[in-house]
């Protein structure tokens, strides 16, 4: 199984499909393109280009605000990192899903029927979604039913701001709304880092009075007093940081003894009733969840992918990943840490030298415990290895 990544830092056409098709000949199972800052019309020139030059069994193409390539992070400018895969004794599955089809996913049969992928073959999705008229969030309910703990990991596209603005690319068909991905069975396996940023403050509560996605009680105490408790025993700095936004960080196994960072799905606190006491928060919950009020800033952010990055060391001591793909929120990067290239250097120090290609995104997916989500303000990566080395 061999990954390899190529870059290119510039916006001219001719120049990134040179670039991008120098390399070791060879045939490609799958290549995954993504464009910063390249008009519609390029965008569709330079996928042409490369499948003219390079053999590519499939290629899923997107645009976004920035890419990331295995040693260099380019933002706010043009450029185009391409991942592509030989994967011997693997089945891609590439696949367009838009909003018409996704609302006749009534159930698991329909989702593996479109797939035609079962739960026991452990699939891997690599998900690219416009981020306009597409329920992402259904989407992800619908592939976390049906394929309980599989990986599902990408990011929203980012090259525009308003709908039908983004290029989506699969082989020769070209969209500008949708979802446009690849799912991999077969003798590879994946893990999924996510990283949100942020540092516990205070100890773990349970929830014990809640429904849909307001808390009115922790411990038998409201919401606010509990928060108005923890604010006020943190030090300066973190009480700073809490008026700048009040984070709830929701433990996703419950019937685990202690909990880690990765441990937490990240959420905001939406409004506080001052008469009640309940807080809204940006998920559902339900008594007896655990869960720990968080902040996050730029040290908080470097701790917590620092620490991510030595536990997936550990889950894994005698391996290195042979590929990764690298979503990143267009809320990082140089503007959070104040120099450039932080996440995937991070990444390389703890895991590689690895191939990697990746974007700036309008939104991360990516798992906490057993089930994926959509988040905010974090990197996520799906890290692909060998089957039969590990």
């Amino acid at each position: 199984m061999q990954f390899e990544n190529r870059y290119a830092a510039s916006g001219d056409v001719d120049e990134i499909i040179s670039t991008l098709s120098e390399g070791p000949p060879g045939e490609f199972d799958f290549g995954i393109l993504f464009l910063s800052c390249i008009a519609h019309d390029a965008v569709q020139e330079i996928a042409a280009g490369l499948r003219e030059n390079i053999a590519i069994s499939h290629l899923v193409v997107g645009t976004c605000s920035g890419v990331i390539a295995s040693n260099l992070e380019i933002e706010d400018a043009p450029g185009g990192s391409l991942l592509l895969a030989k994967c011997p004794g693997v089945r891609v599955s590439p696949f367009y899903l838009d909003q018409t089809e996704l609302k006749q996913m009534q159930g698991p049969a329909d989702w593996h029927r479109f797939f035609d992928i079962f739960p026991n073959e452990n699939p891997i999705f690599f998900l690219f979604p416009d981020p306009f008229l597409f329920d992402l969030q259904s989407c992800i309910r619908g592939l976390n039913i049906a394929y309980p703990g599989c990986p599902v990991a990408g990011g929203l596209a980012s090259g525009a701001q308003q709908p039908q603005g983004n290029t989506l690319i699969l082989n020769e068909d070209v969209y500008d709304q949708g979802l446009v991905g690849i799912a991999l069975t077969g003798d590879i396996i994946a893990d999924t880092v996510v990283s949100q940023g942020c540092r516990p403050v205070g100890e773990t509560f349970v929830v014990t009075k809640a429904e849909q996605n307001v808390i009115y009680e922790i411990g038998g105490r409201s919401f606010l007093e509990v928060l108005q408790e923890v604010v006020g025993e943190a030090d300066a700095q973190d009480q700073k940081l809490f008026h700048q936004a009040i984070l709830i960080g929701i433990a996703m196994d419950e019937g685990k003894d202690g909990y880690q960072r990765g441990d937490f799905l990240i959420r905001g606190l939406m409004r506080l009733d001052q008469k009640t006491g309940a807080g809204s928060i940006g998920d559902d919950i339900h008594p007896g969840q655990s869960i720990r009020f968080q902040v996050r800033d730029a040290g908080a952010a470097i701790e917590d992918l620092d620490r991510l990055l030595a536990l997936q060391e550990e889950r894994r001591p005698q391996k290195k990943p042979v590929g990764a793909l690298v979503f990143s929120c267009t809320g990082r990067g140089a503007g959070l840490f104040s120099c450039k290239n932080h996440d995937i250097m991070a990444i390389q120090k703890h895991l590689g030298p690895v191939p990697a290609s990746g974007f700036f995104c309008a939104g991360e997916i990516g798992q906490i415990g057993a089930r994926s989500f959509l988040h905010g303000f974090t990197n996520s990566m799906l890290l692909f290895y060998d089957k039969s080395s590990t």
